[in-house]
């Protein structure tokens, strides 16, 4: 029996990953991703130290940021996701998922999302709440 218990996992959909486990009351916290991500991590290690409940919170607007600034935002219990239906777009059924990880990968105004996504291009009612999320993520 494996006594590995997940904590927090932050991904975007194949591409960046970071992931704190608890075994036996010792905390591992794992990593992969792109170049700019990693080195964000490794920046992140050498200044704050290894315990990541230590790190600030990043106030930049790149994906490495958005990711990291997730992760340590649940871990402290901060991370408040403005949106909380599993569809965000219903005339187009476009997934929140979908939205998120758009943003994350740069459709930082409602446009692009729209574009990227198809979401709030029919009847335009979710634009508030993508703005919303943009807002959030990008700050």
């Amino acid at each position: 029996m494996e006594s590995a218990k997940k904590l927090v996992e932050v991904k975007v959909e194949g591409r960046d990953q970071i992931k704190l486990e608890s075994l036996d009351q010792q905390n591992k916290v794992s990593f992969i991703g792109c170049f700019e991500f990693t080195q964000l991590v490794k920046s992140y290690r050498a200044k704050f130290g290894n315990d990541v409940y230590k790190w600030p919170v990043p106030s930049g607007s790149t994906h490495s940021e958005m990711v990291i600034r997730e992760f340590v935002k649940k871990l402290k219990g901060t991370w408040d996701y403005p949106y909380k239906d599993e569809e965000l777009c219903h005339c187009r059924h476009v997934s929140t998922k979908t939205v998120d990880q758009a943003i994350i990968n740069g459709a930082h105004t409602h446009e692009l999302a729209s574009r990227w996504t198809g979401c709030s291009t029919a009847c335009g009612t979710c634009k508030p709440d993508v703005e919303k999320i943009i807002k959030y993520r990008v700050g």
